[in-house]
Formats: structure tokens, sequence, C-alpha cells
């Protein structure tokens, strides 16, 4: 997962998006196009603890300088639709696991990307919380027609995807759910 989204470097073969050879890009454009396309999800939230709920879930937008009124209140929309609309100020150690996560997908989530990759999204929490998470991740993807690939060793969440690569002993195999 994370050679896909560009943070390991690999060595050998290639990666691919939309006829796009990611290699072939210079650094700044291939921040830029990752930055974009990708979003990314790890099992820990990963939230900056330094900031607020909304200042992590805008924080592409802080590192560029280029957080207006209209990113604002898309991040609040955002909040709602997940229930955490009253949440906006908080920092983040004042938040369940739960609500950490869905705030760090939000973040993911929030500059639209074509392709989103979850490692294991649910490894930290309850059952609930997980499955909120999950439903979170397959509804953004119906409504924005987004990839999802999600890593889990959770044969549960794994049925709910389209396809299933299993790697065992360093075999894989696919099949079509």
């Amino acid at each position: 997962m994370h050679i896909i989204a560009g943070i390991e470097p690999y060595s050998s073969g290639t990666i691919s998006f939309d006829g796009i050879c990611i290699e072939t890009l210079s650094p700044q454009q291939k921040n830029a196009f990752l930055q974009k396309t990708i979003g990314l999800v790890f099992q820990q939230p990963l939230l900056l603890q330094e900031l607020s709920v909304l200042e992590n879930i805008l924080l592409k937008q802080i590192i560029q300088g280029k957080v207006t009124t209209q990113h604002e209140e898309q991040a609040q929309a955002l909040l709602k639709s997940i229930g955490l609309q009253d949440k906006w100020a908080c920092m983040p150690k004042s938040l369940s696991g739960g609500q950490q996560q869905r705030i760090a997908i939000l973040r993911a989530l929030f500059v639209t990307p074509q392709f989103l990759l979850a490692d294991e999204p649910t490894g930290n929490l309850d059952k609930d919380s997980g499955n909120n998470i999950i439903q979170l991740l397959f509804d953004y993807k119906k409504q924005y027609n987004t990839g999802l690939i999600i890593s889990t060793h959770d044969m549960t969440i794994a049925q709910q995807c389209d396809y299933i690569i299993a790697i065992e002993n360093k075999k894989t195999s696919i099949q079509s759910t």
C-alpha cells in the first residue's frame, strides 16, 4: 500500500495510473499527482495532536497555504455527514479511537481523490466503530465512483469488496466476490 501511495521506494516493476507511469514524473509532478489522485488511510489515525479536528481535515490546504471559507464549509459538511459536527474545534486527544479514525478518513477524502487506499483501517477499533468506518469508505466509493483498495485480515470486510487478493506464503490468489 505504501509503495502504491508513493511513500516507500520499490526495486522492480512499474506503477501506472490512468496511463501515467509514476516513475517518469519529476519529484514535483509526482507529489502533485499523488496529492490529487491518492487518498491514504492508515491503521493508526496519525492526526496532528497540535491541530484541531477541522485543521487536521484541512491539512493539505494548510500546507499549501490555500485555506478558504469554502474549504472550511466543505470540511464542516463532511463532519456533519458523520455526526461529528460538534467536534470541529476539539483536539484529537479528546476523541475516541473511532472518532479519530473517521477524522483521518475525512482528511484523506477531503480532496476527492480518484483512488483511496485504506491500510487496515479498522485494525484498532471495536466492532461498531469498525463497521462505521467500513460503511463510510463504501458510501464514499459509491457516491464519488472512487477506486478503493482495503488491506485487511478481516474476511467479513474483504467479502464486501469486488475482488479479494489473498497473499499467503508469498503467493497471491485473486477471487471475485
